[in-house]
């Protein structure tokens, strides 16, 4: 029982450090990921929550120099976004929700009579939800393998990438996630380092908003 409850606290542990060392990395090493290292990550995703457990997240995987090249031209043909030359990740997966599989699962026997296999049905999009759960898996997965990680939105070109990948109907991105070793002239930039990180009395309300 003793070295259970020491497991247990060590794990727990790690998995504070995990959470409290996620940030984005926007600049990446040429090195290519080994491929047992990005099945992991990947992997991570399968455990999201999801409702019904209709598992409607795809992955589209990005691996090659010309993949990711076609990716920035689609998606950011002003080079806004994407990183300094030399500094591109070697993988981008692009995560998919699939609206879907929601639908059909919910018009499933043990589910009728909910009126979710309509998408009215739904308070919110519950296929947008569980796919940015599996994305925050492969966030803390990623640095659990000491990669860089950078979540990011497409806000440019979604028809067209979604014509390139030959992505079903229905299927849609809710962003994408790049992946790589972390470049040498890395450092941490944006709204973090000028914002305050909220307290947490500022953001819990216990039993409601005090008047």
């Amino acid at each position: 029982m003793i070295l259970w409850i020491r497991l247990v606290q060590e794990a727990a542990v790690e998995l504070s450090q995990v959470i409290h060392r996620r940030r984005m990395v926007r600049q990446f090493a040429s090195t290519p990921l080994p491929e047992t290292v990005l099945k992991r990550v990947l992997a991570s995703a399968l455990h999201a929550p999801s409702a019904g457990f209709a598992q409607g997240t795809e992955l589209v995987v990005l691996d090659r120099p010309d993949q990711i090249t076609e990716f920035w031209r689609i998606t950011d043909p002003w080079a806004r976004k994407r990183p300094i030359p030399g500094c591109d990740p070697p993988v981008i997966v692009v995560p998919l929700a699939d609206k879907g599989a929601y639908l059909r699962r919910y018009s499933e026997p043990d589910k009728q009579g909910l009126g979710m296999d309509v998408v009215e049905g739904w308070p919110v999009p519950y296929w947008d939800l569980d796919s940015a759960m599996a994305v925050m898996l492969m966030l803390l997965s990623a640095v659990d393998e000491d990669l860089g990680a950078w979540y990011f939105g497409i806000f440019h070109g979604e028809a067209e990438l979604l014509r390139w990948l030959r992505v079903p109907d229905g299927c849609r991105p809710i962003g994408a996630v790049a992946l790589g070793y972390p470049s040498t002239s890395e450092r941490a930039r944006g709204s973090a380092l000028s914002r305050k990180r909220r307290d947490l009395e500022e953001v819990v309300h216990r039993g409601g908003w005090s008047r």
